[in-house]
């Protein structure tokens, strides 16, 4: 009796494991946010396309895929907000992509942990530069989109105490960099790879939070948004999606890698679509 009930626990263990690998997913989402602002003006709209966790995976013929959706997307600025490339896979995917988009939107990148992984950023900075990407290290740019003003800032990932400045904290750096933007009434996005630090952005006048690094808890259940993600553990609080803290809204990507030896359990690749409205008379 106890081995037929020990053979049919089993025989559910594997149909669940045979069940998830069914449904793992590999096409591309678009999640759209749509936000409000009284610093942007009154009927104007910006749209913002955030990728994150590309690892350069490729989406369709030569990065088809994902190209033609950005590009239906039409949007005003593109972000990257870290592990575009990835330590293990060639970097085609990537070049691809930068290919296929740079003449779409200006592009702003930041640094992930795999990009310091590969253990070449030189390398990796004038691939970008090559492409036209501007690199947000520890810094911020002003831009102008239509009749709006805004700041887009970005910081380096911590694993670049790892493997390139060993004497690199990126607290500190924040404080050198940021601390200025609290005196200027404009809308500021802040592009950062790691959601869990949160708590240390929301130190600053940051009106936006974008950044990526769960890959959207990998899987998800009802009720639970994910089961795992780097620098969280299990059931994460931050996996992806919209979180308010007061004045601040954070969007965490999903990411848009696809790795056969990792499936996304109900938990598609994710291009994330954000939409500015301005409310200022």
């Amino acid at each position: 009796m106890k081995g037929s009930r020990r053979h049919s626990f089993k025989s559910v263990f594997l149909l669940i494991v045979l069940c998830c690998f069914f449904v793992s997913c590999t096409s591309i989402s678009t999640k759209t946010y749509v936000l409000e602002s009284p610093l942007l003006k009154k009927q104007s709209t910006i749209t913002i396309v955030l990728i994150a966790d590309l690892h350069s995976t490729i989406h369709g013929e030569n990065q088809s895929l994902l190209i033609k959706k950005i590009t239906e997307l039409n949007p005003d600025l593109i972000v990257l907000a870290g592990d575009i490339y990835d330590d293990i896979k060639p970097i085609t995917g990537t070049q691809l992509l930068l290919a296929g988009i740079s003449d779409i939107a200006p592009i702003f990148y930041v640094t992930g942990n795999h990009e310091y992984s590969i253990q070449n950023m030189q390398a990796i900075r004038e691939d970008l530069v090559s492409y036209g990407v501007v690199i947000l290290s520890d810094t911020y740019v002003k831009i102008e989109i239509g009749n709006n003003e805004l700041i887009i800032a970005g910081i380096d990932d911590p694993a670049k105490a790892k493997y390139e400045i060993t004497e690199y904290i990126q607290s500190e750096s924040m404080e050198k960099a940021f601390r200025e933007l609290d005196s200027i009434p404009v809308y500021t996005i802040f592009v950062v790879h790691r959601p869990e630090r949160i708590e240390l952005y929301k130190q600053y006048s940051f009106d936006l939070v974008l950044s990526g690094h769960t890959h959207g808890g990998q899987v998800r259940l009802p009720f639970i948004n994910g089961l795992y993600a780097p620098n969280q553990g299990v059931f994460p609080k931050y996996a992806g999606g919209l979180y308010t803290h007061g004045n601040l809204t954070h969007i965490i990507s999903r990411g848009l890698s696809v790795s056969p030896g990792l499936p996304r359990i109900f938990n598609s690749p994710e291009l994330v679509v954000i939409v500015l409205k301005g409310t200022f008379p």
